[in-house]
């Protein structure tokens, strides 16, 4: 008997493919696509996708929001627009499939359309918090460094604090890409997991030479006692191997990157933690050093060379995705204003 693949599996992976290959974008995303079908699929129950009708749709939006996730938690605003959004997109383009078009119209996508008191409810949770640039200094300058592995992760941290760069470009850069010199780093797409392969120089932030000099000391450490070179990586995982006792243990570095931006992320915590602060993330380190730049950007070009230097075409995504004020920070500035020039008011008070 022939087995026949579920036709439902068969369209996700041509959808998935068709991200992929015709419109080039990155495996992030084509993950979060295929999780966010899942879902959906999930709750079909082995239901036909050509079984299309509105209600399904309204019904599996209404579950959503009051499912439970792994930790007996609703699912937040932001994560159910996300899923919703992926499965507009989905249905869209599935409006245009064989077998499919003559089931679903393009106009049943705006079904899976996030409704505009969940839109705003995402919005409210827009601000993240991030930890002060004193905040930063102080973790790494905590953390220990009689290691080799203790000496990596240290200089690890004072390059995200130097570059803001995400986790997967610092874990695959290049020592050949690092230009300790000019102080900056060449970001090659070609061979850096950069967002979208870009390629971009980005130079030092002014955070302080104190965290050149902890990356200029790594590096050095790497050339001339491991005697590495310029295709190696700056932050390689630790080598592992079976120790006296059967179990596994650290032997010093491999010559290769991780594979996963985990290791990263548990650096990060950890660090944190240890200096008894909160566990933010290595992302969080962007919208800080968009903080800092209220510090130093005093004009249009210096604030554009600042974004531009996070990886950013454009400035407002800069100040859309990063520039967040926290409230207590938003109404000091207000009240700020409050006490400026006497003939600013908008009214005579005599």
């Amino acid at each position: 008997m022939v087995r026949r693949t579920n036709p439902n599996l068969r369209i996700k992976r041509k959808y998935l493919t068709w991200m992929s290959e015709a419109r080039g974008v990155s495996e992030a995303t084509v993950d979060r696509a295929a999780a966010s079908i899942d879902t959906y699929l999930a709750w079909l129950k082995g239901k036909d996708l050509r079984q299309f009708h509105s209600e399904k749709a309204l019904a599996f939006k209404r579950h959503l929001e009051s499912d439970r996730t792994g930790r007996n938690r609703p699912r937040s605003a932001s994560t159910i627009n996300g899923i919703l959004r992926d499965l507009r997109s989905f249905m869209t383009w599935l409006a245009d499939q064989p077998g499919y078009r003559s089931r679903i119209r393009h106009a049943d996508a705006a079904y899976f359309s996030p409704d505009r008191k969940s839109e705003q409810a995402r919005r409210g949770e827009l601000f993240k918090p991030a930890p002060s640039p004193e905040q930063v200094a102080h973790a790494i300058l905590s953390m220990p460094s009689e290691t080799l592995l203790e000496r990596r992760d240290r200089a690890l941290m004072a390059f995200l604090f130097l570059t803001g760069a995400r986790e997967k470009a610092a874990m695959t850069v290049r020592m050949g890409h690092v230009d300790l010199t000019n102080a900056c780093v060449q970001f090659d797409g070609r061979l850096v997991e950069t967002k979208f392969g870009k390629r971009f120089t980005v130079a030092f932030l002014p955070v302080g030479d104190t965290f050149v000099a902890i990356l200029r000391d790594w590096i050095t450490e790497l050339r001339t006692d491991l005697m590495w070179g310029q295709t190696d990586p700056v932050f390689p995982k630790t080598a592992v191997g079976i120790g006296v006792t059967g179990g596994f243990e650290s032997r010093g570095l491999e010559r290769a990157p991780w594979k996963s931006p985990a290791r990263v992320v548990k650096i990060f915590r950890g660090a944190f933690e240890a200096a008894g602060l909160p566990p933010y993330s290595p992302h969080s380190i962007r919208r800080t050093l968009v903080q800092l730049s209220n510090d130093h950007c005093r004009t249009p070009e210096e604030f554009k060379a600042w974004s531009q230097n996070l990886g950013h075409e454009d400035v407002l995504t800069t100040f859309m995705n990063y520039g967040s004020i926290a409230p207590g920070r938003q109404v000091e500035l207000i009240a700020r204003m409050r006490e400026g020039p006497e003939d600013a008011s908008v009214i005579d008070d005599a």
